[in-house]
């Protein structure tokens, strides 16, 4: 077996034993994917909560919310270096005559819930979303954020006038944050 096959050998491997990674509060969980190429996360997110947006919803205006990642190698000397970004959309709606409000997400996963605050939740759940860099990642310490925040361009057009000075219409919503290690792959290993 040549050197570079050998080395990918071991990277694969390296990257399949490695153990789920959390962040400090344990809302973000970031693993490697089977087939050693790329990251899974999971994360628990705060959405952005106002009254604001359950009358809207209770009105018949859907809500649509966006959810960003990034993943980010940090440095010392300048900024963060972003390694890979993923982004997706959620919308939540409200159907009055089955009297329950539905998560609809891109990949076309609809979830009834039974209140707002359980849609809402549901919104802020992420499971199993690959995120891909392009290529291997060095040895090093890394960072992966995530976010939930509403998409006020969605919105009506009377309601978006009222979106660009009013926080109830774009709470802000912070970064969830988790650190992680990418080990080093031992020199005697072949």
């Amino acid at each position: 077996m040549s050197l570079p096959l050998q080395l990918f050998a071991l990277v694969i491997a390296l990257f399949l034993s490695l153990p789920a990674v959390g962040a400090q509060d344990g809302s973000v969980r970031l693993e490697p994917a089977a087939d050693g190429r790329a990251w899974v996360l999971s994360a628990d997110l705060e959405p952005p909560r106002t009254s604001r947006l359950e009358d809207a919803v209770m009105k018949g205006v859907p809500l649509h919310f966006v959810l960003e990642i990034e993943l980010l190698r940090p440095r010392w000397y300048w900024w963060d270096q972003r390694v890979a970004q993923a982004s997706g959309r959620a919308r939540l709606t409200y159907h009055a005559l089955a009297r329950e409000f539905r998560v609809t997400r891109d990949d076309g996963l609809s979830t009834p819930h039974e209140s707002f605050e359980a849609a809402l939740a549901g919104v802020a759940q992420v499971r199993s979303w690959r995120i891909d860099p392009g290529e291997a990642l060095a040895p090093g310490d890394y960072v992966v954020q995530a976010r939930i925040r509403l998409d006020a361009t969605q919105l009506p057009r009377a309601l978006q006038v009222d979106a660009l000075t009013n926080r109830d219409w774009n709470p802000q919503v912070e970064w969830t944050r988790a650190n992680f290690t990418l080990p080093q792959t031992p020199i005697n290993a072949r």
